[in-house]
């Protein structure tokens, strides 16, 4: 109930959800164009797979076809709502949650006009559930619809989530643990929804990507274009490969890690113990 309060307590005005919108609204078009045939771009993954990678590799393909693309990014969106700083600084553990219901309106507008405009878009989410299989379902049949997936594996992805997530406590001086729950739904979930995608008729492109020599030179290891493997099959093959690699250093970053954070209440020691017990698997 005291979250409930606290979440109502955030919501916005009209005129200040205009506001945000058309903020969001003007980073994301910037230098959009229509174009005859355009391509919309799904990315999916659970926090710290490296789904960035994907955005950079996808904004460059545009790139080279001398074309431009809307860049759809929740977290880009939040970092504009009126009273982030304050709600990263008092509740730093719901700060998604608090912003959730403004950056999901403004999502679904934005992404209603970027395909009513025919534009290329990139929308980086995580896929957790077939929402966006939803979404895809209703574009125009000219659309070319791409999903782009990280086989990262989930002890990897926490590490790095972990890690970033004391980056930004140091620099900021407020920032927020992992949920490791919610980490882990969104891992299964990503995998559940292209199962979905594979089970329609829908004429849609599945791509798997692993990490790269760093975070933003993906590889791509499998595109349902050229291959008749199930993508989910080769998802979760990419995911059982990532677990096995560098074990002994990611047991170094995981000791760093239990050494170096200072968890300011109750909420941030059980996600610590819940990272660890998720390498004890």
């Amino acid at each position: 109930m005291e979250e409930e309060k606290i979440i109502s307590n955030y919501e916005l005005s009209n005129d200040q959800f205009e506001e945000m919108y058309e903020k969001c609204k003007k980073i994301t078009f910037f230098n959009c164009e229509s174009v005859k045939e355009p391509t919309g771009v799904f990315i999916g993954g659970q926090t710290g797979a490296g789904k960035g990678g994907i955005d950079v590799f996808s904004k460059q393909e545009f790139i080279h076809k001398n074309q431009n693309a809307a860049i759809l990014d929740v977290d880009v969106y939040r970092a504009l709502h009126p009273y982030t700083k304050e709600i990263l600084a008092k509740y730093p553990t719901i700060y998604t949650k608090i912003t959730a219901k403004v950056t999901g309106r403004i999502l679904k507008r934005i992404m209603a006009e970027a395909i009513e405009n025919n534009y290329n878009f990139i929308f980086e989410g995580t896929l957790k559930n077939t929402e966006a299989l939803e979404t895809m379902k209703n574009m125009p049949k000219h659309y070319k619809k791409i999903v782009r997936v990280m086989s990262t594996s989930n002890t990897e992805s926490l590490l790095t989530a972990f890690e970033r997530n004391y980056q930004q406590i140091q620099i900021s001086g407020y920032g927020r643990f992992t949920n490791v729950e919610t980490h882990n739904i969104t891992y299964d979930g990503v995998l559940n929804t292209v199962r979905e995608i594979e089970k329609t008729n829908e004429k849609i492109v599945i791509e798997i990507f692993k990490r790269g020599k760093d975070m933003v030179s993906p590889i791509k290891i499998f595109s349902s274009e050229t291959s008749k493997k199930l993508a989910s099959e080769e998802l979760v093959k990419g995911r059982n490969e990532d677990k096995q690699l560098f074990i002994e250093e990611r047991e170094l970053r995981l000791n760093k890690l239990l050494n170096t954070l200072e968890p300011k209440d109750e909420y941030e020691k059980e996600q610590l113990k819940k990272l660890k017990k998720e390498f004890n698997k």
